[in-house]
């Protein structure tokens, strides 16, 4: 116990003295344990959230988007390509014949005339000022006195206006006041019985119907046009009246003038006003008492039969007829459509997680993963739903079919963006996922379903091994384009006129899924750090600022990551999975040996600094590397894979060379192994796999003497078998079928590269010698120019 704590205080001392003199850290580290990311990878809350979101917002697109109707586009005057039936019961309301009826009910409506009470009130007037002037020129006539001299006013001026003759017989008017008074009488009744101009009597049609208001706001009975009273006709009737007993000899005079007189007493205009209120509120009462002229369909009822003339009127039916649709369709309860598509979509998504929990495991412990995939749906869905709105908007403008708002969907963005990003079966799944999705948007469409999964696997394996962006944008668009033109065209077999629209479709969507997938990509890369082909390839390049520290401070340690990177990528290769990542994973896998480079042998030309350290303390310089490396890949925000590389690549291993060194300075003093093996964890993925064994078997295929196949092939095989003894491989997701193919890859790719060279025979000429020692003769004879320039200068 006491050698245990004497032992336990030395290592302490002598750690902090190290800390002191910068050979180990002494900060607090920032692995990946401590950062957000890490912590939401292991959330299952997160997780659930995500698989909610998906849910929701499936639900709500189902439930918001209506179903369309397939309608057969035609025009007027053509001949109905096939018979079109009616969807659901409907009355079709005739406008145009409506309208016509009711114009009929207004134009037979009355006409409102109003009496004028100023005219009749003027006329009266006038009428009476002229059987005063008459009156006074008949006293004066009749006692043989001259005419009185008058003021000249309108009455006098239509009195001159009367022959002689006519003014003499005129007198028999006002022989007695009674006569008089008859007179003004018989006026005063025609006038309030309405008068109309004969002007505007011409103007109005035959059969026209009057209704006249009198003098006290009284609606007269109706009367046609041709019983309305003119100005001719009512002077006639007052000198009918006036003339009725009379049987003198002047009786044609007295007629005579006596029509004059009315008539300029009555006027050429008459006595009535068009009312115009009241006209327009009589005829709006007749056109309402019109009912809408209507059609009734009941349901699988004939609208328009094949071969029958297309007419305005059709096309009118079939327009009200699809609106009918739409609006019963609206009229559907929100909350009647939301359980359907609620239960619908959660089958979906629980099929979706048995697939991906059983099929992809390493997909279902990721959370990063998961909200990749989950994000990707949910833009695709909503892509779909933006698609068909856009299309809707622009579709009658441009005189676009309903049945081509299926060609528009990009129904491939979602299988190109997760097979980059994720993996192909996942891809084509999401793929299916979204065409399902679509389907049910547009009607439950067995044939979109059908293209969604065709078009979706393709693409997602044409863009697969993308390399760079600008072949994953031009993979994406050759493939859309042309899987829609074959799915389009061959389908069912047949070539219509309207396949020659189909490239226009056709390419407007390849255009617009390759620009989205594109966009996207970045967004996905930016936001979940997600590894593609194409990003790791860029940190492929030498250039990188640790890569061109590496080559600078640590050439070895360079040296040997692109060994190993080779030695990986050929694995990889071997066994199918993806080179790329175990090329960049073994390029990065010793950027920790930067702190201090000088600790490690591949760096140092025979000065061992580990000679005058305590075993302890070199196998922390040693362990440290990993976590100094951890710490470098987030600050320059590498890749997920790349940092689970360099934490993986050795597991818990143990540092043999110092753990073995320790026992043997120090057998009386317990040595825990624990204190010499690394924190892990140990490797999972496949190309983390292969980097670490790359890596073991690079370093150790350096101690080999004269090495040959056999020796390399011997060193492997025992390499790979120590890990296996040791646990290291127990989290691997590989076979032990493809740890073989791995093993065979090693063994072939270190012969290679250790292989031996022939012996060159040496030159005995000394052609060579004697050119560097006469130009080394040469210049030791001549003298220092600068000296001469200075001597020269002085």
């Amino acid at each position: 116990m006491i050698s245990f704590l004497r032992s336990f205080i030395s290592r302490k001392r002598s750690q902090r003295m190290l800390g002191r003199k910068g050979y180990i850290g002494s900060r607090k580290r920032l692995t990946s344990d401590d950062t957000l990311a890490t912590v939401a990878e292991k959330s299952i809350f997160l997780a659930v959230v995500m698989l909610i979101a998906v849910w929701c917002v499936c639900v709500a697109i189902l439930t918001l988007r209506k179903d369309d109707i397939e309608e057969i586009t035609l025009v007027e005057n053509q001949q109905a390509p096939t018979t079109v039936f009616a969807d659901v019961d409907f009355a079709f309301e005739d406008v145009a014949a409506t309208e016509a009826l009711r114009r009929e009910a207004r134009d037979r409506a009355p006409l409102f005339y109003k009496v004028s009470s100023y005219r009749v009130t003027h006329s009266l007037e006038l009428a009476d000022r002229i059987l005063n002037v008459l009156e006074k020129r008949y006293r004066a006539t009749r006692s043989g006195k001259p005419l009185p001299l008058e003021e000249k006013g309108v009455a006098e001026e239509i009195l001159n206006k009367i022959p002689p003759g006519g003014t003499a017989a005129l007198y028999h008017l006002v022989e007695s006041p009674e006569q008089k008074e008859k007179y003004l009488q018989s006026l005063s009744i025609v006038l309030e019985n309405g008068i109309m101009g004969q002007s505007d009597k011409d103007s109005k049609k035959v059969g026209q119907s009057i209704r006249i208001i009198d003098a006290k706001n009284r609606r007269l009975q109706p009367r046609s046009l041709v019983d309305m009273t003119t100005p001719d006709v009512a002077a006639l009737q007052l000198s009918e009246g006036v003339l009725k007993y009379y049987s003198g000899s002047d009786r044609k005079d007295f007629i005579d003038a006596l029509n004059s007189l009315s008539l300029a007493i009555i006027g050429d205009e008459g006595d009535l006003t068009f009312a115009q209120k009241q006209t327009e509120e009589s005829q709006d009462e007749e056109a309402a008492k019109v009912p809408a002229v209507s059609l009734r369909f009941t349901k699988e009822q004939p609208i328009i039969r094949r071969g029958e003339k297309v007419t305005a009127r059709t096309l009118e039916i079939l327009k009200q007829h699809r609106q009918m649709v739409k609006e019963l369709h609206q009229s559907l309860d929100i909350w009647a459509r939301f359980p359907r598509m609620a239960v619908i979509c959660l089958l979906l998504m629980g099929i979706t997680a048995i697939y991906i929990y059983h099929i992809h495991p390493e997909v279902a412990r990721s959370n990063q993963k998961i909200w990749v995939i989950g994000t990707t749906v949910m833009i695709a869905v909503m892509c779909n739903y933006g698609a068909l709105a856009v299309f809707d908007a622009l579709s009658p403008a441009l005189s676009l079919a309903p049945r081509w708002s299926k060609d528009v969907l990009p129904l491939a963005l979602a299988s190109v963006l997760l097979s980059v990003t994720i993996g192909l079966r996942v891809a084509v799944y999401a793929g299916f996922f979204v065409a399902v999705i679509a389907a049910l948007m547009l009607g439950d469409s067995f044939e979109l379903v059908l293209k969604g999964m065709i078009v979706s696997a393709i693409a997602g394996f044409s863009v697969r091994y993308s390399t760079n962006y600008k072949s994953f944008f031009f993979r994406t668009f050759l493939t859309v384009f042309i899987c829609w033109m074959l799915l389009d065209n061959q389908l069912y077999m047949k070539l219509s006129f309207s396949s020659a629209y189909t490239p226009i479709y056709a390419g407007v969507n390849a255009i617009v899924t390759a620009i989205a997938a594109l966009l996207l990509l970045f967004l996905l890369e930016f936001t979940f750090n997600v590894s593609t082909n194409m990003a790791l390839l860029v940190l492929c390049d030498y250039n990188h600022p640790l890569l061109k520290q590496l080559q600078l401070q640590a050439p070895g340690t360079f040296h040997h990551s692109l060994m190993v990177a080779t030695l990986a990528e050929q694995g990889a290769v071997a066994i199918g999975a993806n080179p790329i990542k175990a090329r960049v994973g073994a390029l990065f896998h010793d950027i920790g040996k930067l702190v201090k480079p000088e600790y490690f042998t591949e760096n140092t030309a025979g000065n061992d600094k580990h000679r005058e350290l305590h075993p302890r303390m070199s196998s922390l310089i040693i362990l440290n590397h990993v976590k100094e490396g951890v710490d470098m890949a987030i600050k320059f925000k590498l890749k997920k894979i790349i940092r689970d590389t360099i934490e993986q690549h050795h597991g818990t291993d143990i540092v043999f060379y110092f753990y073995k060194r320790a026992l043997e300075e120090s057998p009386d003093m317990p040595v825990m192994e624990g204190e010499y093996r690394y924190h892990g964890p140990l490797p999972h993925e496949k190309e983390v796999v292969i980097v670490s064994l790359a890596d073991a078997c690079e370093a150790a295929s350096r101690s080999l003497q004269k090495p040959t196949p056999a020796k390399i092939e011997a060193l492997v095989w025992e390499l790979i078998r120590k890990r296996i003894r040791d646990r290291q491989l127990d989290d691997a997701d590989m076979t032990i079928g493809e740890l073989a193919k791995v093993r065979d890859s090693f063994v072939k790719t270190l012969t290679t590269m250790l292989h031996g060279r022939i012996a060159y025979p040496k030159d005995e000429s000394d052609n060579e010698d004697d050119l560097f020692m006469a130009s080394k003769k040469i210049s030791a004879a001549e003298p220092p120019t600068d000296k001469k320039d200075d001597t020269t200068g002085s």
